[in-house]
């Protein structure tokens, strides 16, 4: 995905691309190599941090996506959906710049009610997804990764492993350094 042209004169150079099958990880996706390399990456390490367990990895960034691999590597698929920045973005008299996400109920100003309103659907979203695939999947490992995790984390009900840079581990699995 992208444009490498303007990569191609540099040596030494790989570029990832998503696969149907890297170690003891198996794609979903008919077409892998549609599949997102960033969510790829994920998965790869959070396969090799999490071995024979199922896992719900999600990334929260600038989209939020949640993807469920079996114990025995299967990937089962996955959703992608708007990220908090995104969110907040969707109107501009609105926007603010901060990443901060509130527990709080009620606001009493628009600006802080925007605010509470996408860190409630944000965080809602996420711990509904968790419970669906908490019933779906059993001894269910939960990695949370991503620009906005460090933020998400003490709103999340239950146990979660946060893995900041799960998309730089998986590239370190994939290149073979451990």
């Amino acid at each position: 995905m992208g444009d490498k042209t303007p990569l191609s004169t540099l040596t030494n150079v790989t570029f990832v691309t998503s696969k149907a099958k890297f170690g003891s990880f198996i794609s979903a996706y008919k077409e892998p190599e549609t599949l997102g390399v960033d969510r790829w990456l994920a998965m790869v390490a959070g396969v090799h941090k999490y071995p024979d367990q199922n896992l719900l990895v999600i990334d929260a960034g600038s989209a939020l996506t949640f993807d469920v691999v079996l114990a025995d590597g299967k990937h089962q698929g996955g959703l992608i959906m708007p990220g908090l920045g995104v969110l907040r973005a969707g109107f501009d008299q609105f926007t603010t710049d901060s990443v901060e996400l509130k527990a709080e109920n009620l606001a009493d100003n628009t600006k802080e009610a925007w605010s509470f309103g996408t860190s409630k659907m944000l965080t809602n979203t996420i711990n509904g997804q968790i419970n669906t695939y908490q019933s779906m999947y059993k001894n269910l490992v939960v990695i949370l990764t991503g620009g906005d995790a460090k933020n998400i984390k003490p709103l999340i009900e239950g146990k979660t492993h946060v893995h900041q840079n799960l998309v730089l581990d998986g590239l370190i699995v994939y290149s073979g350094i451990i």
